[in-house]
C-alpha cells in the first residue's frame, strides 16, 4: 500500500529532498529548453541534490557521493579524473587508514583498556567526560596539526569510555560524547594555524593571490578568545543539553592485565603513526601517507595484528567514498565555471557600503557560510579568497579583516558535511546522522546569536576595522 503523499510530506526530511529534486530536475531541463550553457545549471542540480540528501539523511551517504561523481560524468559537466578526484585526495586515503587503526585497536581492546586506566583514577559525570573530550581535543591541536588524525587517534577512547560509562554505540549519550570529540577536534582549532585544513588553505590561497599571510600569533590573537575558547565552552554546554544521559557505569576489575605482545607492538605502532603525524613539519610527509602506511603495515598477513578476515568482514567501506564525493565537490564546480559565476555575482547580492561596519561584516560572513555550504569549508576559499580584494575596496576594510570574516564564516557550518571532519567523526563514532545534524546546526546558530556580535565588538577594540 503506497504512502499517502500528504502524510510523506510530513516528514520534514521528505519534504525538503522533493523540494530540492523539483529545483534540479528544472536545472536540468531548463537549458535543454532555452539553449543556454549547460555546465551552469546541471552542476547546481546534482550539488543541490546531493546536498539535500546528504543533510536529510534520505540516501545513505555513500550512496549519495557515488550518485554525485557518476551524475557529473554521465552529464558531462566533469570528466571522470574531476569528478571522481576525491579518491586522489590524501583526506580520502587519511580515513581509510583510520578506520584500519580502529578495527586493529578494536580487536585489541586496547581501547577498552584505556578507558579503564582513565576511569579507575578520575569519576567523571556525563557534563565531565563531554568537556574532558573537548579540552583534550583542542590540547592535541596544539602538537598534531591535522584535525582528522586527532579525530582518528582520540575517538576509539572516547567510544570505550562511553561503553564504560553504560552508553551503546549509538545511544543518545554515546552521540553526545562522540560529538565532543567532532566539534572539540574542529572548532576550537581554528584559531591555531596549522591545526586545521580550512585554515591552512584558506591562509596557503591568501598568501597565493595577495603575497600576504598572518603570523601565528596574528592569528591566534584574532580568533581565539571568541571563536576558540568560548566557541568550545558554548559548543561544550550545546552538547550537553541535547545528549545529557545518566551513566551507568559498567563494573571492571581496577587491576589492569598486563600488555601481551601483540598489544605491545600495536602500542609501538600507534606510537610511531602518532609521532610520525605530531612532526610532520619536520619532515613533510602527508598525514595521510602516515596513516596509509601504517594500515599496510596492519594488513600483511604476517604481521598478525589484525584477523585474517578483518579487511573483508570488519571495515567499513562507505565513509572513504563519503568523503572522496565531499571532496569531489569543489573539483566539480571548478571544472564548469560554477564557482566564478556565482563569484561574479556576488557583489551585487551583498551590497557592500563604505561606513557600514556591522552590515559588511555580516554580508561577509554570510558570504562565508554559503560558500562553505556549497562547496565544503576547505574548497569555499576558492570562491572567497579571489573576492576579497573587491570587497575590501566596496567596503573600505582593510584587506586582511575582509579575509578572516571570510574565514570566520567558513567556520559556521550548519550541516555536518560542510565540514569533512565533522562528517568523519560521525561516521568513525557511529553518530545517527539526524542526531549529528541537530547538534551541528544547533551549535552554528547559538554560535551566531551569542558569538558573532562578541567577536565584531572584540574585533572593533583591537582596531580590526581600521
Amino acid at each position: 500500500m503506497s504512502i499517502p503523499l500528504a502524510a510523506f510530506l510530513r516528514d520534514p526530511g521528505n519534504s525538503i529532498v522533493v523540494i530540492a529534486l523539483c529545483i534540479a530536475v528544472t536545472l536540468l531541463v531548463w537549458p535543454i529548453a532555452t539553449g543556454v550553457n549547460t555546465a551552469f545549471f546541471h552542476t547546481s542540480a546534482l550539488i543541490l541534490t546531493a546536498i539535500s540528501f546528504w543533510s536529510t539523511h534520505k540516501l545513505p551517504e555513500h550512496v549519495t557521493a557515488l550518485i554525485l561523481m557518476l551524475g557529473a560524468v554521465l552529464l558531462a559537466v566533469a570528466p571522470p579524473a574531476v569528478a571522481f578526484s576525491g579518491f586522489g585526495s590524501g583526506g580520502t586515503w587519511l580515513i581509510f587508514g583510520g578506520l584500519v587503526l580502529g578495527v586493529a585497536i578494536s580487536e585489541s581492546e586496547l581501547d577498552k583498556r584505556l578507558a579503564d586506566a582513565v576511569l579507575s583514577r578520575v569519576r567523571l559525570s556525563y557534563g565531565g567526560i563531554i568537556a574532558a573530550m573537548m579540552v583534550l581535543s583542542f590540547a592535541l591541536a596544539v602538537v598534531m596539526p591535522g584535525t582528522i588524525p586527532r579525530i582518528l587517534v582520540l575517538m576509539p577512547i572516547a567510544l570505550a569510555l562511553a561503553d564504560r560509562m553504560g552508553f551503546e554505540k549509538g545511544s543518545r549519550g554515546a552521540n553526545g560524547i562522540a560529538m565532543a570529540v567532532g566539534l572539540g577536534s574542529a572548532f576550537p582549532s581554528w584559531s591555531l594555524l596549522p591545526a586545521n585544513l580550512p585554515v591552512v588553505v584558506h591562509i596557503g590561497a591568501i598568501e597565493a593571490v595577495y603575497g600576504i599571510a598572518p603570523t601565528y600569533a596574528e592569528h591566534f590573537i584574532t580568533h581565539f578568545p571568541v571563536m576558540g575558547l568560548l566557541r568550545g565552552i558554548l559548543s561544550g554546554c550545546v552538547l550537553y543539553l541535547l545528549f545529557r544521559s545518566t551513566a551507568m557505569p559498567v563494573l571492571h576489575d581496577a587491576r589492569l592485565e598486563p600488555l601481551n605482545r601483540k598489544v605491545r607492538r600495536l602500542a609501538w605502532l600507534l606510537a610511531i603513526t602518532l609521532g610520525f603525524w605530531v612532526t610532520d613539519f619536520l619532515h613533510g610527509i602527508s598525514p595521510a601517507w602516515i596513516g596509509l602506511s601504517a594500515a599496510v603495515i596492519l594488513l600483511l598477513p604476517w604481521s598478525g595484528l589484525l584477523s585474517k578476515d578483518a579487511f573483508k568482514l570488519k571495515i567499513n567501506f562507505g565513509p572513504v567514498f563519503y568523503i572522496a564525493g565531499i571532496l569531489s565537490v569543489g573539483a566539480i564546480m571548478s571544472n564548469s565555471g560554477l564557482d566564478k559565476f556565482l563569484a561574479s555575482h556576488v557583489i551585487d547580492m551583498l551590497e557592500p557600503e563604505k561606513g557600514q561596519d556591522a552590515l559588511n561584516f555580516v554580508s561577509i560572513l554570510g558570504l562565508g557560510i554559503v560558500s562553505a555550504l556549497g562547496m565544503t569549508a576547505p574548497g569555499a576559499p576558492a570562491i572567497t579568497v579571489p573576492l576579497a580584494e573587491t570587497l575590501a575596496q566596496a567596503t573600505g576594510l582593510p584587506l586582511l579583516t575582509v579575509l578572516m570574516i571570510e574565514l570566520t564564516g567558513q567556520s559556521l557550518v550548519l550541516l555536518p558535511y560542510a565540514l569533512p571532519p565533522v562528517a568523519v567523526a560521525i561516521i568513525v563514532g557511529e553518530v545517527k546522522v539526524g542526531k549529528a545534524v541537530k547538534a551541528t546546526f544547533v551549535t552554528a546558530v547559538a554560535v551566531i546569536l551569542f558569538l558573532v556580535p562578541l567577536q565584531y565588538f572584540y574585533w572593533k577594540a583591537i582596531g580590526m576595522f581600521g
